[in-house]
């Protein structure tokens, strides 16, 4: 009996044991899930270097530079001729490749968006000394990619500047985003208060984006943090400053997994250094003065200093 108790509480034990083991596999493996869903802001730009036979060319330097910053990025291809460079900005971007016995082949003017994962392609070394250069005209990068399904939208930080916007905040960009519907039905009228930034104030839970319902359907996000208030109606607690914005990213279907809300993402990138000291000054003016007279308003009489239709008699 003392044999059969000793061995029964050896059995206990190893069982405890193995249980507190599955249990630890299964957390760690719970955290790496969770660590793989992250949300993707950077970027991927792969491709195969080959020769004018079409072989693979194993051994050749991949230079990836950015065009703003000045920043480079280096990998070497594979057996195969692969090369992938991970973890970049949005930002444009030129490749240059060389290798012993070829030419040197570059391409500028690639454009990296928020999570894009892209294929440069066509690319095909000369045989010829390393002194010797092929410069590939850009293909148009910033076009919409082949490489993804995803339906998405994206602008840069040009067409943030140059378009106008009645408050200080980048949200008010919905308004151009295509499938974007005011929930306030057919009148367009301000949902929300444009002369002031404080919490609970931009568009966000005001519109319907492809039908979807205003409100706790649209992740708002600048950097990976989503500044949506969940127990205010979907609401955002915070606006985003256009002018420390690089790209606005909105996403309406078929992404990736690493965006656990939505199902429509708003995703800024806020502005990184460049290699130059550079500046900017600015002011903001808003007179009814300036505007122009719509033709109704004229043929009531009205003019451009009136804040609303003018009805004479």
């Amino acid at each position: 009996m003392e044999f059969f108790n000793q061995g029964w509480l050896r059995r206990l034990a190893k069982t405890a044991v193995s249980r507190a083991m599955a249990v630890a596999i299964t957390a760690l493996l719970a955290v790496c899930g969770n660590c793989a869903l992250a949300q993707q802001l950077t970027g991927t730009l792969s491709g195969t270097v080959l020769d004018q036979a079409e072989a693979a060319i194993p051994g050749a330097t991949v230079v990836v530079r950015n065009q703003d910053s000045g920043d480079t990025r280096t990998a070497v291809t594979n057996g195969a001729g692969f090369f992938s460079i991970t973890a970049l900005q949005p930002a444009t971007y030129t490749v240059t490749i060389t290798a012993k016995g070829f030419t040197t082949w570059q391409e500028p003017g690639i454009v990296m968006n928020q999570g894009d994962d892209r294929t440069v392609p066509k690319i095909a070394l000369k045989v010829g000394t390393t002194s010797a250069q092929v410069e590939v005209v850009s293909e148009n990068y910033a076009s919409v990619p082949l490489d993804t399904a995803e339906v998405s939208t994206t602008l840069s930080q040009t067409m943030i500047n140059d378009f106008p916007l009645s408050g200080r905040d980048a949200g008010e960009l919905l308004k151009i985003m295509p499938g974007m519907g005011i929930s306030n039905g057919a009148s367009q009228g301000s949902a929300y208060s444009t002369k002031v930034v404080n919490t609970n104030n931009g568009p966000a839970g005001n519109y319907s984006a492809n039908g979807t319902q205003p409100n706790g359907t649209m992740a708002y996000m600048l950097d990976g943090a989503n500044l949506i208030d969940p127990g205010n109606a979907g609401t955002q607690i915070a606006n985003i400053n256009p002018d420390m914005v690089s790209q606005v990213k909105v996403l309406m279907s078929s992404y990736g997994a690493e965006y656990a809300k939505g199902p429509v993402i708003f995703s800024a990138f806020s502005k990184s250094g460049g290699q130059s000291f550079h500046g900017e000054g600015y002011f903001y003016t808003r007179n009814s003065a300036l505007n122009s007279v719509d033709s109704f308003t004229k043929s009531q009489g009205g003019t451009n200093a009136n804040e609303s239709y003018y009805y004479p008699g």
